[in-house]
């Protein structure tokens, strides 16, 4: 019993630190588009994304830089700018998604 107890308890310390906060809060779970920019620029008819993800909390890998969505997409000229993120407990991905020309 306190094996399970302790194996519980770490399993909700470590989802802690691998969730990313959103403007609603922290969750174990969640699933959310989150708007940063928003321009006069109408017609974007390209898209581009770039992610970051974290491992258990210990590991964070990627570029999530505007830039880096901007080269995924082929994008010149940005429309908006939003943010994406996808969080499961012990795994979390932030993204950066670019509308543009």
């Amino acid at each position: 019993m306190k094996k399970l107890l302790f194996v519980l308890a770490s399993t909700v310390l470590l989802g802690a630190c691998a969730t990313p906060s959103t403007e609603v809060g922290i969750a174990l779970f969640s699933d959310t588009v989150q708007p940063l920019m928003v321009t006069n620029s109408a017609g974007a008819t390209k898209v581009g994304r770039a992610c970051a993800k974290n491992y258990l909390g210990l590991l964070i890998q990627g570029d999530m830089s505007v830039e880096a969505a901007k080269k995924d997409g082929k994008i010149t000229q940005v429309a908006s700018i939003d943010k994406e993120v996808k969080s499961y407990a012990l795994y979390a991905e932030v993204c950066t998604v670019v509308r543009g020309k």
